[in-house]
């Protein structure tokens, strides 16, 4: 093989233990044409390469605005690697840019968001329910305010769902307050359930 990175001539390496030799951080920001040992072939820019790792990123242009594509690959993979003479043309995204500085990352606002997620997932978890009592559950968060009083589901406040959680077993948490209302509320609670229960029923079967 031949390697001459400042000139950008890279030509054909067959072996891995080569491609090791070859590449180096030298190599990012080299324009490059790679074959895969499956006949796969990716022009693009190598964007990182980790030796110890034996990875190689190659960045992708994208016709569209502000997209790019982003290729990893196992060194081992490739067969070929190939690049023109001459200055690379592709301009890298960051945070190629050795100028390029993370943003200030705010830890305690992340811990807070963090422990309010948890609060509101373990308000959400039953005690003492079946898994398939928390996945109805779970389904039915998504379309109505739900929680939990003891196993019953308690949705919107007003309607219950006691276990097993079928459409027979929907009714008005409070019976002195039945009314045409919360009939039709019921209704709607009971679509959207039977709903839930046929999808779990089809994902079983798959």
């Amino acid at each position: 093989y031949q390697r001459r990175v400042h000139g950008m001539t890279l030509l054909w390496i067959g072996v891995f233990d080569a491609l090791l030799m070859q590449l180096s951080q030298d190599s990012v920001g080299l324009n490059v044409h790679l074959k895969t040992n499956t006949g796969e072939s990716f022009d693009g820019t190598i964007y990182a390469f980790d030796a110890d790792q034996s990875i190689l990123v190659l960045y992708e242009p994208s016709d569209l605005r502000n997209r790019s594509n982003f290729r990893i690959f196992k060194t081992e993979v490739l067969a070929e690697l190939t690049s023109s003479a001459g200055t690379p043309s592709t301009r890298l995204p960051e945070p190629l840019n050795a100028d390029s500085r993370l943003p200030k990352i705010n830890s305690s606002k992340i811990r807070e968001f963090a422990d309010t997620a948890a609060a509101d997932r373990a308000a959400k978890l039953g005690t003492d329910v079946t898994i398939e009592a928390q996945d109805i559950f779970d389904a039915l968060s998504k379309t109505y305010p739900c929680t939990w009083e003891s196993s019953s589901i308690v949705i919107l406040g007003e309607v219950l769902i006691e276990s097993p959680y079928t459409s027979e077993k929907v009714q008005p948490r409070n019976p002195k307050e039945v009314g045409k209302g919360i009939e039709s509320t019921m209704e709607r609670i009971k679509t959207v359930l039977e709903g839930e229960r046929r999808k779990m029923k089809e994902r079983l079967k798959n």
